[in-house]
């Protein structure tokens, strides 16, 4: 199961780029004011908290800030103007950003598409609450019981915004717990969802791509923290601090539209 990132930046009263960097924060100045921008390069939207240290300067928001930037976007966030036009002025900044909208509201009520083939029957070897390894941040997460080399396909309408494929390890020890292989993908609503435990070069999809509910995305397989192959499936929604929470969803079965259980088998429809 993928963690989402944070990245930590300090800048000071001069111009900043690093082009390096997917998400930059720089500065326009002009007489009266200057202003602090934020460029987004990434395919999904990313939040920014950020604080300021500031002589003789009065900034357009409240601080500390925290602001959402949209995929692909290059916005002004902030600006600020002398109180003394007469008096020097400087500032510092430090500023950190996390994947995802933290305003985002999850449409509980969305009915997920199982994630193997239509008319599969697969049983859900950890449902939520899962003694296994489902508790704390990752309480409300599945899996499916799918053997190595299982076609498996996207639950929602999307766009991939992270994965993996290059390990070829797991095992039960803490130790594996970054080895696996993922994909996650984000949907309308801003919640993410994480298909883990894939085998080394499973994943049928690139960064940027739109998938369509059904689509193959990957194959399953037993890399990271895992007793044997299977599928862990889970959707998320950030919180404030770049932390995250995964939510319960329903899916749509043979027998209706249900939350999943530990112990049962359920065929895609």
């Amino acid at each position: 199961m993928k963690a989402f990132w944070v990245v930590i930046v300090l800048i000071t009263g001069l111009s900043y780029t690093d082009n390096s960097d997917p998400v930059t924060v720089y500065d326009k100045k002009s007489d009266t004011e200057i202003t602090l921008f934020a460029r987004n390069e990434y395919p999904y939207p990313v939040t920014i908290e950020m604080e300021l240290e500031l002589t003789n300067l009065m900034p357009s928001r409240v601080i500390p800030l925290i602001h959402v930037l949209p995929s692909k976007a290059d916005e002004s966030i902030l600006s600020l103007k002398p109180i003394k036009p007469d008096k020097e002025a400087s500032y510092a900044t430090s500023y950190f950003y996390y994947m995802g909208d933290i305003h985002a509201e999850p449409d509980m009520e969305y009915p997920y598409r199982l994630p193997y083939r239509l008319g599969d029957t697969h049983r859900v070897t950890q449902g939520f609450d899962g003694e296994f390894s489902h508790k704390g941040n990752v309480t409300y997460s599945l899996d499916f019981d799918l053997d190595e080399g299982t076609a498996v396909y996207a639950a929602r309408d999307g766009v991939v915004v992270e994965l993996r494929e290059d390990s070829d390890t797991g095992g039960e020890g803490e130790q594996f717990i970054d080895k696996a292989n993922f994909v996650t993908i984000m949907h309308e609503d801003g919640t993410f969802a994480d298909y883990s435990h894939l085998r080394k070069n499973g994943v049928q999809v690139r960064i940027g791509q739109k998938v369509r509910a059904g689509k193959l995305i990957a194959y399953s397989g037993s890399t990271g923290y895992v007793s044997g192959p299977h599928l862990h499936f889970n959707v998320k929604k950030v919180l404030r601090g770049g932390k995250y929470q995964t939510i319960p969803v329903k899916f749509r079965t043979a027998h209706g539209v249900v939350y999943v259980l530990e112990g049962v088998s359920y065929q895609a429809y």
